[in-house]
């Protein structure tokens, strides 16, 4: 998968959805799928703060999801993690498309992996976030996978425009545990400043 992919592309729901204010956007319905129980309890808090943002469900490993997108409503986003334990995240999005074909899906992971994005891109996805971005970068790119799809940045290392953060990511010579340890102790200061703020 080289660089000269069409970035427009963003998965097979790109461009059904326009860009809207955010006052008249509506609550979007999201499910995450993370093996990380203390990290995905806590940004699900995180999201559920957030105007128009409602994780519904939350699942450990990929079995149970596709199960349950068989019996319930589909959600509007699915966040799916790289790696579940032993499981690729890559390998859900096919069958997630199958059950789910309006749901956008957006892996969110700790690895910067330009192959796995570039598979992620192929399959269908609809971006390719990282779990050191800031929360309110992701919080506005999960805004930005459903009402802008063609979004550049949903894909950064395969967009055709060189796009700089505003948010520097920490050396890929990070521990794993320690990027994590990182990611969460920022999600807590985070809904701690919330809590704070609607308590004044």
């Amino acid at each position: 998968m080289s660089e000269s992919l069409e970035i427009e592309h963003a998965g097979s729901n790109a461009g059904t959805c326009v860009s809207q204010p955010v006052s008249k956007r509506r609550l979007l319905r999201l499910w995450m799928v993370d093996d990380h129980a203390a990290l995905r309890q806590d940004f699900a808090e995180l999201l559920n703060v957030k105007s128009r943002l409602r994780v519904n469900e939350q699942f450990g490993s990929i079995q149970p999801m596709l199960e349950a997108l068989k019996e319930q409503r589909p959600p509007d986003l699915i966040l799916l993690d790289l790696h579940i334990g032993k499981e690729n995240g890559l390998s859900a999005i096919t069958p997630i498309k199958k059950l789910a074909p309006t749901a956008r899906i957006l892996m969110l992971t700790t690895f910067t992996n330009t192959d796995a994005e570039a598979e992620a891109f192929r399959l269908g996805a609809n971006g390719f976030l990282l779990k050191i971005y800031e929360p309110d970068e992701i919080i506005h790119l999960i805004h930005q996978a459903f009402y802008e799809p063609n979004d550049h940045r949903l894909f950064p290392n395969l967009a055709k425009h060189s796009y700089v953060r505003t948010m520097k990511a920490k050396s890929p010579a990070v521990p794993e545990k320690a990027k994590q340890t990182g990611f969460l102790n920022a999600l807590r200061q985070f809904i701690r400043g919330e809590r704070e703020a609607a308590a004044e």
